[in-house]
């Protein structure tokens, strides 16, 4: 069905709505073209989330939502369900693809990315909060007050990383994220996890499918006596799994029940 200037008009918006949520409800639009499905949500309480690649987002959505919240939008739906105006929005950039193929096939980090980016896109993607420190150059982030993440396209031999495990110390642990390492057994440093970045970030997402899937795994749940079984003193820390680290890590939701902010 085809509708005049391409737009759906926010009646029929509001009516299917109206059939299928409530004002709890999350609306999803992939496809947001000029950002009618957002706008009726909006009035009509509805959070929402919107998605689109074209300009349409600067040409047509941003401005279209700013008149909503500021009462200025005074056509579709507004007067039927009596909107005046608030509410905000989140506005976020899809960042460029953190890999690319060199000449000879090989993945390798893209270009487009400067360390600080590279820096914070790990920290995402391993589960830590992006965090660089002033004075420690391999604090990039952090899981927990002892639990680290350093960044580096370099590719680190074992005087390095040797240097690396003194600095961080025994009660500390590091997750070294690096182009390449030349250690052999990496196990000497109990207090370093050492991962290539390009086969990092290979392992955690899926590359070159027509259909992606999500496997999605339970935590594990511990036993009455694992709960007040005290914990045993150690020497040395162990580094924490991927898992652990993002399920300590807070990431903030994209819209925040506390109270929407507007950014642009």
């Amino acid at each position: 069905m085809q509708f005049p200037n391409g737009k759906k008009p926010e009646a029929l918006i509001k009516k299917i709505l109206e059939l299928s949520t409530t004002t709890s409800d999350l609306v999803l639009d992939s496809f947001a073209g000029s950002g009618t499905t957002g706008a009726v949500a909006h009035k009509m309480g509805r959070r929402w989330i919107m998605v689109e690649l074209g300009e349409h987002c600067h040409t047509h959505i941003i401005p279209r939502l700013k008149k909503v919240i500021d009462g200025a939008d005074t056509g579709g739906i507004t007067e039927a369900v009596g909107w005046k105006g608030g509410g905000g929005f989140r506005y976020y950039r899809l960042a460029p693809s953190l890999l690319e193929k060199d000449q000879f096939g090989n993945w390798v980090i893209s270009k487009e990315y400067n360390p600080a980016m590279l820096a914070e896109a790990m920290c995402k993607l391993e589960g830590f909060t992006y965090a660089p420190s002033d004075t420690a150059y391999w604090q990039h982030g952090h899981s927990t007050e002892t639990d680290f993440i350093y960044v580096t396209t370099q590719t680190l031999a074992r005087e390095q990383l040797q240097k690396l495990s003194d600095e961080v110390g025994e009660n500390r642990s590091l997750l070294v994220m690096c182009g390449a390492f030349r250690c052999g057994d990496c196990s000497e440093f109990p207090n370093l996890t050492v991962k290539k970045i390009p086969k990092a970030v290979l392992t955690c997402c899926e590359w070159g499918h027509d259909d992606y899937s999500l496997e999605i795994k339970n935590l594990p749940m511990k036993t009455a006596e694992e709960e007040v079984a005290p914990e045993a003193p150690a020497t040395v820390r162990k580094p924490r799994s991927q898992e652990e680290r993002r399920a300590s890590v807070q990431q903030a939701w994209l819209f925040d029940l506390s109270g929407p902010e507007k950014t642009t």
